[in-house]
């Protein structure tokens, strides 16, 4: 079959799709600037945070080896905080690129101010790099909080371009910097980027606090309207453009093809494969002082997620997940066998994702037979990672608080980090008080695929990877990123390749802006749009 394509100097624009091969790898939140509405502001600014020191160059190739070995990753995103400041930098991305992993660094660039450090990235074979243009001049330094730094990433862009280091930008969509997208366009066409990302400013990690102010959060509708003629001119110039993050809706058929979501980021090159972010994201893999953790199984983990996340588990109201039905049930046979009542409360620890952890109290605050006879004695942590003595409003523990003052019922809420809270609890011989919202909610163990949310459905050709690839990035957007959608939402054609609307966001402004669009038919193939774009691909 003919692909559409377009040759450019060195690479290609085509409208090929293929799952992407490539991995991530966080060396540690250190890093150089201070932007506003970094993702993980706490841990850059936190010089004790477990996660902000650089970990050994060793760790980061053994990671690297990992992600060729079980994952087939063929690529690789190299992040901090700021990687052009880990002293091994060089090294890690000469070991890379031996090993098939195409090194790429995701920077601010304000080191490569210095030409030579160009140099020695390009000797050492980067294949290239992603650049976070998020503003140009005044406007960039307030972002980032340090004078001067638009003028040296300037220097910075210059010297990559007489080194031939290939480069691609990403931007923020930040009030700030809606005023200067056609400038910061105009820029990537004269430099020469291959691709050119704006994402959405959406509370994810440190941000996603709930107390972002109204003034720092545009509407999707004004992005929409400063967006159009900045993808117009782009694309005129054969520079890949992508929207990460935003409604379908909010754009007019024709430019739909550049919205990315969550689901179309499985088939774009310069986006993470979901197998290895799974395993690369997990706490042992980002903290400089851990062993690493055994690699996941894919199929076993969308597995574990069902366990919580399953048929009629999945419910919502008002935008909040109510998982945990069968879970519940473990609950109240316990409360039945121990006789506990509103005298005498069930005492509950929660140890692991906080977040998750929210979501627990609630669907026992829900049930009518569970909501009196428990008591909340406090979300659980190892002693490194408190930062003050509540948590969401409750009491912030250790887990050697925990050895000294044992609940009822341990429940842990982080599949990635079970078998690390395990040996926690083994150690303060705990165990026999653990249940595990991921354990024994189903009793077919064996992965297939299952259409349980709106967002799942047949897709000719698709793979069980590819139905699994669909499945994750769905439930993320229920669980670790979540969106909401609403009555517009759920009769749309879209529903089943869309988002939705950040949680955080509709809580601001609400659903006015969504649209259906009315097809003959629902939507499942995320490449129903993103099969029309022209995207870059080194190799085809």
């Amino acid at each position: 079959m003919q692909i559409e394509s377009i040759d450019q100097d060195e690479y290609k624009l085509t409208k090929c799709r293929v799952k992407s091969r490539r991995g991530s790898l966080w060396l540690g939140q250190t890093c150089n600037l201070r932007c506003k509405f970094c993702y993980y502001s706490s841990k850059v600014k936190d010089l004790t945070h477990p996660e902000h020191a650089f970990m050994s160059i060793d760790k980061a190739k053994k990671i690297c080896k990992t992600l060729v070995d079980n994952y087939n990753n063929n690529s690789v995103d190299i992040e901090g905080g700021e990687p052009t400041i880990y002293k091994d930098i060089y090294k890690l991305v000469r070991y890379c690129s031996e090993i098939g992993l195409k090194p790429t660094l995701i920077t601010n660039a304000i080191a490569l101010h210095n030409i030579n450090n160009c140099t020695k990235l390009k000797d050492a074979n980067i294949a290239d790099l992603l650049v976070s243009i998020h503003a140009l001049g005044d406007t960039y330094d307030e972002i980032v909080q340090l004078k001067g730094a638009s003028e040296m990433q300037m220097k910075a862009i210059d010297n990559i371009n007489e080194v031939k280091i290939p480069f691609r930008i990403n931007t923020v969509l930040s009030k700030e910097a809606l005023p200067q997208l056609i400038d910061i366009a105009q820029l990537a066409v004269k430099k020469r980027a291959r691709v050119v990302n704006f994402i959405a400013f959406n509370p994810f990690i440190d941000q996603n606090t709930g107390e972002r102010k109204l003034e720092a959060i545009p509407r999707y509708s004004y992005i929409a309207e400063k967006l159009i003629t900045v993808i117009d001119y782009l694309n005129a110039n054969s520079i890949e453009v992508n929207v990460r993050y935003l409604p379908m809706c909010i754009f007019e058929k024709n430019y739909r093809k550049f919205v990315q979501n969550f689901q179309q980021i499985i088939y774009d090159q310069h986006e993470w494969e979901s197998a290895g972010e799974v395993w690369s994201s997990a706490r042992s893999q980002r903290l400089a002082t851990e062993p690493l953790s055994k690699p996941i199984d894919f199929f076993e983990h969308i597995m574990s997620l069902r366990r919580t996340y399953f048929l009629d588990d999945i419910k919502e109201n008002s935008g909040i997940l109510k998982p945990f039905c069968q879970f519940t049930e473990r609950l109240l046979n316990k409360i039945d066998r121990n006789k506990y009542s509103a005298s005498n409360k069930m005492k509950v620890c929660i140890f692991g994702n906080a977040t998750t952890g929210l979501q627990v109290i609630e669907a026992l605050n829900h049930n009518e037979k569970l909501k009196d006879k428990w008591e909340m004695s406090g979300f659980i942590s190892s002693q490194v990672y408190l930062k003050g003595d509540s948590l969401h409003g409750y009491p912030w523990k250790s887990d050697e608080w925990l050895a000294a003052n044992p609940p009822d019922v341990i429940i842990i809420t982080s599949p990635s980090s079970n078998y690390q809270i395990y040996e926690i609890l083994e150690k303060h011989e705990l165990m026999d008080r653990c249940i595990s919202i991921f354990d024994n909610a189903v009793t077919n163990n064996k992965w297939e695929k299952r259409f349980y949310l709106e967002e799942l459905g047949e897709v000719e050709g698709f793979d069980d990877m590819d139905y699994a690839y669909k499945e994750f990035r769905v439930l993320m957007t229920k669980f670790l990123h979540p969106y909401s959608k609403k009555e517009k939402c759920h009769n749309c054609s879209l529903t089943g390749i869309c988002d939705g609307f950040h949680r955080d966001y509709a809580k601001i402004y609400g659903f006015d802006e969504g649209n259906s669009v009315n097809l003959d038919k629902t939507i499942y193939d995320p490449r129903y749009f993103i099969s029309e774009q022209m995207k870059v691909a080194e190799e085809i």
